[in-house]
């Protein structure tokens, strides 16, 4: 019996330093290993949810907004879409719209560019100038094809002056073939291609990528001072030339865009 007992004592020594190491363990260590009941995330008194194993140290100069907006929630609020952009951000980009002849137009954006490389072919000649670029969407929303090519797109701005363009660009049509007075025109184009978009959508149809390339200053690479779209008074016009409708005309004014 004694030769058995010394041997009991023997392994419960050898235990023992385990056994302490054991209880020793941090919670979040033993929350990895799936044990202990405690929760994978640690929640502090500040409401804040840390990753497993992270200690109060480590969050110096850490700015707990980021972390929580980390972990799957939006720091200031707001639903995040898949695109990863909050619900607010995005109402609070203008995207004005009007419908003729069934086709829904809605301006996406508008840039101010300060040449004319996006419209233009690898072997043609790039031009410095002030250039404005409006990206559309288009829908079909009536009963009936939609056909592109019977509409003229236009631009208004007291800042335009019509025989600017007739000087410079006589007939070539190379950015629309309307002018008058105040009012220029260009090609619908495709971003993909830089083609004319011309053909039919069909009824709910909806044509995205598309852009009109508008030249704002065609005497001069200065930029046009005078053209200031904040002011309200810059407008897009899309006019129907031709078919069911042909005369009609809606604006889109541009005043929500800063450029």
């Amino acid at each position: 019996m004694e030769k058995y007992s010394k041997q009991g004592r023997a392994v419960a020594g050898a235990l023992l330093p385990a056994l302490l190491a054991l209880l020793l363990l941090s919670p979040a260590v033993l929350a990895s290993c799936g044990g202990g009941g405690v929760t994978v995330q640690e929640e502090q008194e500040d409401g804040v949810v840390l990753p497993p194993g992270m200690m109060e140290e480590e969050l110096k100069g850490l700015d707990l907004g980021d972390l929580d907006s980390g972990l799957g929630e939006p720091a200031s609020g707001g639903e995040v879409d898949e695109g990863g952009e909050s619900a607010e951000t995005d109402a609070s980009k203008p995207s004005p719209s009007d419908v003729l002849a069934g086709a829904r137009i809605t301006v996406v954006d508008v840039t101010r560019n300060d040449s004319n490389k996006k419209v233009i072919a690898p072997n043609q000649r790039e031009v410095a100038g002030d250039y404005l670029e409006v990206e559309l969407t288009l829908e079909n929303i009536g009963d009936e094809l939609v056909d592109l090519s019977q509409y003229s797109f236009r631009l208004e701005s007291p800042a335009l002056e019509a025989e600017d363009y007739r000087s410079y660009y006589g007939e070539a049509g190379t950015f629309g073939r309307y002018v008058d007075e105040h009012v220029i025109s260009a090609v619908l184009l495709d971003y993909a291609d830089l083609s004319p978009v011309l053909y039919k959508l069909k009824v709910g149809e909806k044509l995205e990528g598309v852009f009109l390339f508008f030249d704002l200053n065609p005497l001069s690479t200065a930029r046009n001072e005078g053209f200031k779209p904040g002011a309200g008074d810059t407008r897009l016009l899309i006019h129907k030339l031709r078919g069911s409708d042909s005369g009609e005309e809606v604006e889109i004014s541009l005043a929500g865009f800063a450029v």
